[in-house]
């Protein structure tokens, strides 16, 4: 465990010791709550660049026009036309034939 000392403004440190109280209804829990968020932090930064490594596009990254260029076009027809004509030839097996 190292010791830290970091200078913060006094309003949102006050906002944030009401969240933590409020949660855990004593103050004891700060600096577990502390280290929740710099963990939080640090991991959406590696999984963001793990995806800009695999060339996945993340919302707010990259511009719509760069993930226009990098959809896949999709073959064939949409899937409702193809569950609606599933959905007929059943239909059609089983009505009674006269």
């Amino acid at each position: 465990m190292t010791k830290v000392s970091v200078y913060v403004d006094d309003s949102v440190w006050l906002k944030f010791k009401t969240q933590v109280f409020q949660k855990h209804g004593n103050l004891r829990k700060i600096s577990s709550e502390v280290e929740e968020l710099l963990r939080a932090t640090i991991m959406e930064d590696e999984i963001l660049s793990a995806f800009k490594k695999t060339g996945i596009a993340v919302k707010g990254t990259t511009s719509s026009q760069e993930i226009k260029q990098t959809r896949t076009t999709l073959k064939g027809p949409p899937a409702k036309e193809i569950v609606k004509e599933m959905r007929r030839r059943r239909v059609a097996e089983t009505l009674p034939r006269h």
